[in-house]
């Protein structure tokens, strides 16, 4: 069994390190945009317009990463027992087009892969397609998520 409580951890080390690289590409962003390289030279020198763009883009992303950690550090660790539904927390086995992913539900940074006694595990937001697709579903179930180019259909391996 997967230790779930090592996954979250795993995760919020991840989430922590990109907030830290965030912050210093946002400092760094922010100075640039009131360097005094950046001043315009004239009304079509567009520098300073530009690099607050960046400041802003890189600031907005320092926030996204405070607030997913934040939702991080309060989420609850589940045990699921036989025939429980998916929630939050719960480790997900799918099949779909004859490959089967482990997912571990969370609440905000989804997609990072981590890895737990020799499995590779793939997080999954609650908020994606697929991850709202599966809630309340359980073991033998199928999840349809419609996308750009048709439905496609995820069946539920295993609930843990």
């Amino acid at each position: 069994m997967l230790d779930k409580r090592a996954l979250l951890a795993a995760l919020k080390a991840k989430v922590s390190a990109e907030l830290e690289a965030s912050t210093r590409r946002a400092q760094d962003a922010a100075d640039a945009a009131t360097h005094e390289e950046n001043r315009a030279e004239g009304d079509k020198d567009m520098r300073a317009t530009e690099a607050s763009y960046i400041a802003r883009g890189q600031a907005e992303r320092v926030h996204e990463l405070e607030a997913a950690l934040a939702r991080l550090q309060s989420m609850p660790i589940k045990a699921f027992s036989a025939g429980d539904r998916i929630a939050v927390s719960a480790l997900v086995e799918v099949e779909h087009a004859g490959a089967r992913t482990l997912y571990f539900l969370v609440v905000a940074a989804g997609g990072e892969k981590l890895a737990s006694d020799g499995r590779e595990v793939v997080t999954l937001a609650t908020t994606s397609p697929l991850g709202r697709a599966l809630l309340g579903l359980e073991e033998g179930d199928d999840a349809e998520v419609v996308a750009g180019g048709g439905t496609k259909s995820y069946a539920v391996v295993s609930v843990s």
